[in-house]
């Protein structure tokens, strides 16, 4: 077959049966076919098809290109329409990261093919399309699996090829396609995010819902803005345009009569991860109950909605983003993790469906029923201020061994600048010691949870080598790095396993030889003596005695055979008010 059917990557034609394949496709598929057979929805070759049909009928105003590979294999697209060098406004839009919600894989391909067909594409700003991020989830079709959702006929299944969840993967990256993502991601520095979806949850009458970061734990100028600016704007023009719209309903009972919640999108979401680099980010939730292509028209008019919105706001969103990141590169602590706040309740004007319990013939069990011919409109309590629970102290810098590879390749991926310690030397670093740490019985998305409850910091001795990275916190990705190397981040790595060796004592003693050793120490130390006997005193007290091997242990410890470096957090900072080292 011809090249002339090839993908271009960049300058460089490429071909492979695969693209040979999208090239017969994208003969046959036009952008508007999935409009002439409602209710259907794109495969993912088919989807990729349609955008190279875009591209190679307005090759001056759009680019494809792909940008890393997916678990299964296939490649991972961006597709690209106006200015993408000295853009005012960069909006990146993400699509099904969950196949089943196809709802954005139909309405950017409508959208893209408008604004393209019709001269509307805004100038000096760059659109940035996924067609379709979970390729793996994508490839495995079905018709049944999103069991509580209406249409469309077929559509992908939720988990990637490692049955994944990549809406929980932005951080730890366990997927090559997050790693892909992470890595566009800091390349684009999107002033604006969309990820689309389609919700779960109770019934209500509006057709599009919406997550946006939440303003209090993005904080500093952006915060504010977004929820005083930004956020009553996309609502009311969204209803001028004669679609409702409502926050995510993530309610606080059964329905939303009893009011709902904003939802939490800490780092491991793709909102969550967009604010770590100063990103206004939106979770598009179309409600799974209505009409297919009702959910991709309105998610399709909030991309308009979005798009207006910063196009107007485009200087300020710059400099407030310049500021957020001033703010952050010279705090002296930031919040990493968050909780509601139960005390602060305010009203939202919500409309409903009158929900009542009745019998099952099923069961024999109460059940609930949404009336859709009762309709309420009325005041529910709305929570949704968020205030931080820990906080974690901003170093000059932090300094991570080269031994934690699978640390610095997302540090990399994420634009991080580092610099290399150029010789074996022993520096006095502030060291982490984590006292009390607690796991997940159960595995969540491939990892045990872990909670670190309790820390000391101590100024330590510790041995570096060449090539381990020095990471000044005076970078763009400062709040990056703090949220993911402070190990009490919520989304730490620490959180997501990434350390759990460096817990594991790997040297320990036999009792009848180390006995002797014991009591020459306490006859030789008065002062370990006398703390050795409170602690055993204390313990009494308490109903829970030591027995022999604990008090052996207590003095092995304090003893010059112990190794020190378990439960040890191997990422090290540098001490206030010195120079950085390596400069």
């Amino acid at each position: 077959m011809s090249t002339h059917f090839c993908l271009r990557a960049d300058s460089l034609r490429v071909c492979t049966p695969f693209t040979i394949l999208l090239s017969a496709l994208a003969l046959a598929w036009s952008p508007r076919l999935w409009s002439q057979n409602l209710g259907t929805t794109p495969t993912w070759a088919e989807a990729v098809a349609a955008y190279q049909s875009l591209r190679d009928r307005f090759p001056d105003q759009t680019h494809l290109r792909e940008f890393g590979t997916s678990d299964v294999g296939r490649p991972l697209h961006v597709f690209s329409m106006g200015a993408e060098e000295d853009a005012t406004l960069t909006l990146l839009v993400n699509n099904a990261i969950h196949p089943g919600e196809p709802c954005g894989v139909n309405a950017c391909l409508d959208w893209a093919t408008d604004m393209l067909q019709q001269g509307t594409l805004p100038s000096g700003v760059h659109i940035a399309i996924i067609p379709m991020y979970n390729i793996g989830g994508g490839l495995r079709r079905n018709c049944c699996t999103r069991a509580n959702q209406n249409g469309p006929e077929s559509y992908g299944f939720r988990g990637n090829a490692r049955n994944l969840d990549l809406n929980r993967d932005f951080i730890k990256c366990d997927s090559r396609n997050a790693l892909a993502f992470n890595a566009l991601f800091a390349e684009l520095s999107p002033d604006l995010f969309v990820d689309t979806h389609t919700s779960n949850g109770a019934d209500y009458p509006a057709t599009l819902t919406l997550i946006a970061s939440q303003p209090d734990k993005l904080g500093g100028v952006l915060g504010p803005w977004l929820e005083n600016t930004l956020l009553p704007e996309l609502y009311r023009d969204m209803e001028a345009q004669g679609e409702a719209m409502t926050p995510y309903v993530h309610t606080l009972g059964s329905t939303p009569d009893d009011g709902i919640q904003d939802f939490l999108e800490t780092p491991r979401y793709s909102t969550g991860y967009g604010a770590l680099h100063h990103t206004i980010g939106f979770t598009t939730e179309a409600h799974m109950l209505k009409p297919f292509d009702d959910r991709v028209n309105a998610t399709r008019l909030f991309l308009d909605v979005v798009l207006e919105a910063g196009i107007r706001h485009a200087a300020a969103l710059r400099t407030l983003r310049n500021e957020q990141d001033a703010l952050f590169r010279s705090a002296e602590h930031i919040d990493v993790a968050w909780t509601l706040d139960t005390a602060s309740v305010d009203s939202l004007q919500f409309s409903g469906y009158a929900a009542r319990y009745e019998w099952s013939p099923l069961t024999g069990k109460r059940r609930l029923r949404y009336d859709r011919d009762s309709t309420w409109t009325r005041n529910i309590r709305h929570l949704h201020r968020y205030a931080g629970t820990r906080s974690a102290s901003v170093p000059p810098a932090f300094i991570v061994p080269q031994a934690w590879r699978h640390v610095l390749d997302r540090l990399t991926a994420n634009g991080v600048e580092m610099t290399d310690v150029p010789r074996d030397t022993t520096l006095q670093l502030d060291v982490t010691h984590i006292l009390q740490h607690s796991a997940g019985s159960r595995p969540y998305e491939g990892h045990h949870y872990r909670n670190i409850d309790a820390v000391e910091v101590r100024r330590e001795d510790v041995q570096l080598f060449a090539g381990d990275k020095v990471i000044s916190l005076d970078q763009p990705a400062a709040r990056y790095l703090m949220e993911t190397l402070s190990p009490q981040a919520v989304d730490a790595f620490a959180a997501w396993n990434f350390f759990d060796s460096a817990l594991q004592q790997k040297e320990y003693f036999s009792a009848y030889v180390f006995e002797e050793n014991a009591q020459d120490m306490i006859e030789e130390d008065a002062q370990l003596k006398r703390e050795w006997e409170a602690l055993r005193s204390q313990k009494k007290q308490e109903g829970s005695p030591m027995g022999h091997r604990a008090q052996l242990d207590l003095l092995y410890k304090a003893s010059p055979h112990f190794e020190g470096t378990s439960d040890r957090y191997p990422v090290y900072a540098w001490p206030k008010g010195q120079p950085l080292p390596f400069r």
